[in-house]
């Protein structure tokens, strides 16, 4: 199971018609229930529920607010991960930015949302394709690491999250 199904499983229970979709930008998840739905209840239910809306041209791009990812990584546990050998650059990758144990606030959102994103669709190549040089930057700068990123990726790795959900 993906990460991100009881968020996506939340979220479509509250939204009543429309479509919702993981967003292929910069946020989580987009939805077109303002086109079908513009009263204010469905935003705010949503963002009572910990959840960050931003409507634009009758689309909803929605994502975890501080909170609701706390929550989220909080309960992340990855046993003993046992890498295969087509796994093993990423594992190692994850593992060394998971044992830097960075706060969530201090963490670049952007990387947890595409980790996050990447997962979802069981993607590792994208995953090894485009972290690598992200973390190389931050580095450079001196910038803290999404040690989350890197738990996330552990617990797809242990849990198998490329199981359909």
């Amino acid at each position: 199971m993906s990460l991100l199904t009881p968020w996506r499983h939340e979220i479509r229970a509250l939204i009543p018609r429309g479509f919702l979709r993981r967003d292929q930008g910069d946020g989580l998840f987009v939805s077109d229930f303002p086109r079908h739905c513009p009263e204010m209840e469905i935003e705010n239910s949503l963002k009572q529920a910990g959840y960050a809306v931003e409507i634009r041209d009758g689309l909803a791009f929605i994502d975890g607010n501080l909170e609701k990812y706390r929550a989220m990584t909080a309960g992340i546990s990855f046993g003993n991960v046992q890498p295969e050998d087509k796994n093993l650059y990423l594992f190692s990758l994850a593992w060394d930015v998971a044992k830097r144990d960075v706060p969530l606030e201090r963490q670049p959102m952007d990387l947890l949302r595409l980790t996050l994103k990447c997962l979802d669709q069981g993607d590792e190549d994208a995953l090894i394709r485009l972290l690598p040089p992200r973390l190389a930057l931050l580095q450079r700068q001196g910038l803290p690491l999404p040690s989350d990123a890197g738990r996330m990726i552990l617990f797809h790795l242990w849990k198998g999250d490329r199981n359909a959900d």
